[in-house]
């Protein structure tokens, strides 16, 4: 049986293709900030990274784990910006996605947030879902 690939899917694609840039320098120098993502592309900040300053380990269930030891890593991220044709994802929201599917960057400058020390520009279709907090689903009685 053939493997399908979430790459061949028949579905309305973003004319920014992400797969081509992924390895690509994104340096605005210290005269440019980053204000605003076009179409359905997103923005995220790693959460899950380890709080030094190496970022080479991601946190699985309390135990930081290197990055060099997983292929193919589940990541989760916060939302810094969401282009105008994202339908689900919003600034703030929590997401969670394959590791190897955007075009990462680190140390760039964002209007009216800081600096994203480590993150990842992704097309909306390539998220597999926005997460919540378990408290802030338990104290909410599981209601939104």
């Amino acid at each position: 049986m053939a493997e399908a690939s979430i790459d061949n899917l028949a579905t309305k694609r973003s004319l920014i293709d992400l797969n081509s840039h992924s390895d690509g320098d994104f340096d605005l120098s210290n005269e440019f900030v980053l204000s605003f993502v076009y179409d359905d592309i997103i923005l995220v900040e790693y959460i899950d990274e380890a709080p030094d300053a190496s970022g080479d380990n991601i946190m699985r269930d309390g135990i930081y784990i290197p990055t060099n030891t997983l292929t193919k890593t589940w990541r989760k991220a916060k939302v810094i910006l969401a282009g105008p044709e994202c339908k689900y994802t919003k600034t703030g929201d929590i997401v969670m996605f394959p590791n190897d599917k955007g075009a990462s960057v680190a140390n760039i400058q964002i209007a009216d947030y800081g600096t994203i020390n480590k993150g990842m520009f992704l097309n909306e279709q390539r998220l597999f879902g926005i997460c919540k907090r378990r408290e802030d689903v338990e104290g909410n009685n599981g209601k939104d």
